[in-house]
């Protein structure tokens, strides 16, 4: 449409862009960012790091899986990250566990994970006891 200005402005006396709202630009290897007039990192999340989390902070990536119990306790998995900030896990299914192993518990250990799976004594006595089932489970990792 004539007469409204393009959404991406090249500014006059330099190597700069202006990028209006709804304007795109494709950046090239080593080019350089601003925002604002404030340089940006091209490897924060989201932008540059393969498998990255956008909102987290800079570097941090995501590890995920479906694995089951293997009636140990704990049920160790390597979660391929070189640090582990979080961990969430949930058992597979889509009837309730009764008596079975009903709930699941992490602990970070190095590069792994350990899982602990828990169930009910009986169905009278409610309290959790280590559980020997091999329900399986997805997991989500977060981490560097």
């Amino acid at each position: 449409m004539s007469g409204e200005a393009p959404l991406v402005r090249r500014i006059t006396g330099g190597d700069t862009l202006e990028v209006g709202s709804g304007g795109k630009i494709n950046l090239l290897t080593g080019a350089k960012l601003q925002n604002n007039g404030v340089d940006m990192d091209l490897n924060a999340a989201g932008v540059g790091v393969s498998n990255s989390v956008a909102g987290v902070a800079a570097g941090y990536m995501v590890a995920r899986g479906e694995s089951a119990l293997d009636a140990s306790n704990p049920t160790p998995i390597a979660s391929g990250l070189t640090s582990i900030v979080a961990v969430v896990a949930m058992l597979k299914g889509s009837v309730a566990p009764g008596v079975g192993t009903c709930l699941i518990t992490a602990v970070i250990s190095g590069t792994s994970i350990n899982f602990y799976g828990w169930k009910p004594t009986s169905n009278a006595d409610p309290t959790l006891i280590a559980s020997a089932g091999t329900e399986s489970f997805y997991w989500i990792a977060v981490g560097t």
